[in-house]
């Protein structure tokens, strides 16, 4: 018996180093854990806005007895097609938009897909679609100075016999950091 007992009491005593072992465990893992660092930063840009921009001009013409277009170029230049005849005293003007940001940095430009033009005697409009930047791929840089400019041209539909008047109105140019 004696035998006996000394077994369990051997077995107790083999059994309580593996359980203190079980029981704390985690301070021994604790042992293996390490701390580090990561460093963080931001970076706050001048926002992007337009300075000064030239309206885009179709100038003066007149409409036949078919639909046609007027084009002015993102250079200024300008053609007509079908019944639309230009008048050289009024040419028209490409839009120049100057802008500002901060130095050195590329920015992209949205233009609208189109956009109406309403007559001030209301009632009558055309539309202006087809917009062209001078922008190789609506992609742009700013100087070292943090400035900048290009040019915008666009295609004015023109219905048959379209209502004599003055026409206006307004498209958004959204500029956005690359």
């Amino acid at each position: 018996m004696k035998r006996q007992s000394r077994s369990v009491r051997g077995a107790m005593r083999a059994g309580v180093p593996f359980l203190a072992l079980l029981l704390g465990s985690s301070s021994v893992w604790a042992q293996f854990s390490t701390q580090g660092t990561v460093n963080t930063s931001a970076s706050v840009v001048r926002t992007l806005s337009i300075t000064s921009a030239t309206e885009l001009s179709f100038g003066t013409f007149s409409s036949g007895a078919t639909a046609g277009t007027l084009t002015i170029t993102s250079d200024g230049n300008r053609t007509a097609t079908g019944g639309v005849t230009t008048v050289s005293t009024s040419p028209g003007s490409n839009a120049v938009v100057s802008l500002a940001g901060t130095p050195a940095t590329s920015f992209s430009v949205s233009l609208p897909g189109s956009v109406q033009l309403t007559s001030a005697s209301g009632g009558a409009s055309m539309t202006i679609a087809s917009f062209t930047t001078s922008l190789t791929g609506l992609q742009g840089s700013l100087n070292s100075s943090g400035t900048g400019s290009f040019g915008i041209g666009g295609t004015l539909s023109v219905g048959a016999n379209q209502a004599i008047g003055v026409y206006s109105g307004s498209f958004p140019v959204t500029l956005t950091y690359n």
